[in-house]
């Protein structure tokens, strides 16, 4: 598992790549709880790089997603992979968290 944290016009990235899984989870969970201890009110993670997400790892998107939520801030999703996009559909969590397949588009939807 790799990540970086990037800022574009004022909007936090969180880039992973690897799987998200029980035993990566908890780095991902450390790197959103920068973000969210900055209190960004914007946060996209870009899953451009990532293969595979377990429930742990939508266990702690949906945390992050929450915890940004309750202070006014927004998460979104971009660039899913095929077999990472299924796992969130099979959840229903599609319906749940705003999915794009392009950055661009993500950071659109977060400025307007």
């Amino acid at each position: 598992m790799a990540y970086a944290i990037r800022t574009v016009d004022g909007i936090s990235i969180l880039d992973l790549a690897g799987e998200i899984d029980l035993y990566k989870s908890p780095d991902v969970r450390s790197e959103m709880g920068k973000l969210i201890g900055q209190k960004s009110k914007s946060v996209v993670v870009n899953f451009e790089k990532v293969s595979y997400i377990d429930s742990s790892g939508l266990a702690t998107m949906i945390d992050a997603f929450q915890k940004i939520r309750t202070y006014g801030g927004k998460l979104v999703l971009v660039a899913l992979a095929k077999p990472v996009r299924s796992v969130f559909e099979v959840a229903r969590l599609d319906k749940f968290f705003p999915i794009y397949d392009k950055e661009g588009e993500a950071l659109a939807s977060l400025r307007g």
